[in-house]
């Protein structure tokens, strides 16, 4: 036994040492920078036209030009509902509404759909126009407020009597 109790100590220190912890160095964590990210809420998009003045528009369009095969001239009669209000006579639906103004318009024509986006393709461009945009398309000038027609042809004049009567001068985006 004298000789086992060497043995047993030796194995004790053995064994205590390889249980010991090795020693770590701790590092501390590092604090990272918190952004806070905000999802900007979306922007809701204001038309720039009402639904109402898109309507009258193609109503009178279809009184005035539904026979007339070309759309530079529907888009000119458009137009012209557009020089008026830009001369103060009004709003859309005023200007083209008014007694005696736009003798096509009822508010009982139907609404083309081809017509309507002839009207829509018109606001744009005046819009666009509005916005400071040269060559927009516009098929008719600005200080071309009336026009009569024939049953085949509207005749766009720059006087309520008389006055010159539009050449179609101008580059259509429409025909070719």
């Amino acid at each position: 036994m004298s000789k086992l109790l060497p043995v047993l100590l030796l194995s004790l220190v053995l064994l205590s040492s390889c249980s010991a912890k090795p020693e770590t160095e701790s590092i501390e964590p590092t604090e990272l920078p918190v952004f806070e990210v905000t999802t900007p809420e979306p922007t809701p998009t204001v038309p720039l036209w009402s639904e109402e003045e898109v309507d009258v528009l193609a109503k009178m369009v279809w009184g005035e030009a539904r026979g007339v095969p070309s759309d530079t001239e529907k888009a000119a009669c458009v137009w012209c509902a557009l020089n008026r209000v830009d001369h103060g006579y009004g709003s859309i639906t005023t200007v083209v509404t008014a007694p005696y103004q736009f003798i096509g318009y009822d508010a009982d024509n139907p609404i083309d759909d081809e017509i309507k986006a002839l009207c829509e393709d018109v606001l744009t461009r005046w819009y666009a126009e509005k916005d400071g945009e040269t060559n927009t398309g516009r098929v008719l000038p600005s200080d071309y407020l009336w026009f009569s027609g024939d049953g085949k042809h509207n005749y766009f004049r720059n006087a309520y009597k008389g006055g010159e009567t539009w050449d179609w001068s101008l580059p259509s985006p429409y025909e070719t």
